[in-house]
Order: structure tokens, then sequence, then C-alpha cells
């Protein structure tokens, strides 16, 4: 037990020197510019190390935003969903912005010159939430059933508006603040999805 601790202290450091070194080179030159090998000879260790931990400087980026994504699924995933469209009070999407506000120095650098991959990325993290969302809420899967349209582009469209949604609020400074920006989401994005489903009120879809 205490080897695996001092692995896992091990690993966490590894990984902070990573980030910090990303961060600091991005500040210099540049997402786009900064290279695999400048980050792990800033952070004083060999490309090995760093492919033993990601893929490419992406999964870097994005790292603890997946965490924190899959956190905020797993505590919505424990309560039924329809409990929270009928109590959250918007909250869903709240969390969402607050996730990205605890990563937003990087992404007010990454949104400065948009990165393909890292939108691509995110994407991904989106569609694979959403979906996970879905399929462990028998009331989200009737829901679906009710769709004039594919889910698949309902997602897709979702997670678009929403990149888009961060790059104008990283150019913005985070302003205004994650409650208020969820507000503003809902309300461009729900209308449409409540006319997909054939409602007119909020209160129609959680019935």
């Amino acid at each position: 037990m205490i080897e695996g601790r001092k692995e896992d202290r091990r690993i966490t450091r590894t990984k902070e020197a990573l980030h910090q070194a990303l961060s600091e080179l991005v500040k210099e030159k540049g997402y786009s510019a900064v290279t695999i090998e400048e980050i792990t000879s800033r952070a004083k260790m060999g490309r090995t190390t760093f492919y033993l931990h990601y893929q490419d400087k992406e999964d870097l980026v994005l790292e603890s935003m997946e965490d924190r994504l899959s956190a905020v699924i797993d505590l919505i995933n424990s309560r039924p969903l329809l409990v929270w469209f009928r109590e959250s009070n918007g909250r869903l999407m709240e969390m969402i912005f607050e996730s990205i506000l605890e990563n937003k120095d990087i992404f007010a650098i990454i949104c400065q010159e948009p990165s393909t991959k890292v939108y691509d990325r995110f994407r991904k993290i989106i569609d694979t939430m959403s979906m996970k969302m879905i399929s462990e809420s028998p009331w989200a899967q009737k829901k679906v059933g009710q769709l004039s349209i594919s889910i698949d582009f309902v997602i897709s469209y979702f997670s678009g508006a929403m990149w888009s949604t961060i790059v104008w609020w990283a150019n913005h400074g985070f302003q205004p603040n994650a409650k208020e920006m969820s507000k503003d989401f809902s309300k461009m994005f729900f209308p449409g999805l409540l006319r997909t489903l054939n409602v007119k009120r909020l209160a129609a879809l959680i019935d």
C-alpha cells in the first residue's frame, strides 16, 4: 500500500510538471507552436515518460477538464435525470461552465488560436458524456424516442455550440460568470430542443 501511494505521488508530480511546462510554453510562443519535445525538456523528463501518460498534447490540455466533467456526470447520474430537470434550476449547465472556468487559464490561450485537434477532442468528450447520461436514464431514453431528428445530430449541435460559446467567453475574459453564461446558453439551446420534442414548455418536457 505504501509503495502504491509513492507511485501515485510520482505520477501526480510528473503530470503536474508536464501541465506547468505546457502552460509556460503556450504563454511564451502560442499553443500551436509548442512541441512535445519542448514540453518534456521544460519539465526535465524524457519523451517516453510523456507517452506513458498521454497520446499527444491535446490529451494533456483536456485531461483536467475531462476528469472534472466525468465527476460532474457521475454526480448527475447518482440521481434520476428527471429530478435534475425538475429541481436543479439550471444547475446541470452551470456545472459544465464551472468546469470550464476551473481550466480558464489554458482555455484563454487556446481560444486565441483555436486548435482543430482540441476542438475535436472536446466534442468527443461532450458526445461521450451526453450519451452516458442518456444511456443511464430511462426517462431520457424515452424523450430521445420522441425526437423528430437524430439524437446524434442534437448532441453534435450541442457540443459545437458549447465550443463556440467557450471561445466567445474566453475572448471576453470569462465574463459574465458561470451562472449567467449557463442561463444565456440555455436560452439559446433549449427552445430548439423543446421544438424537436414537440413541446412548448419545460414543464411539458418533465411530465
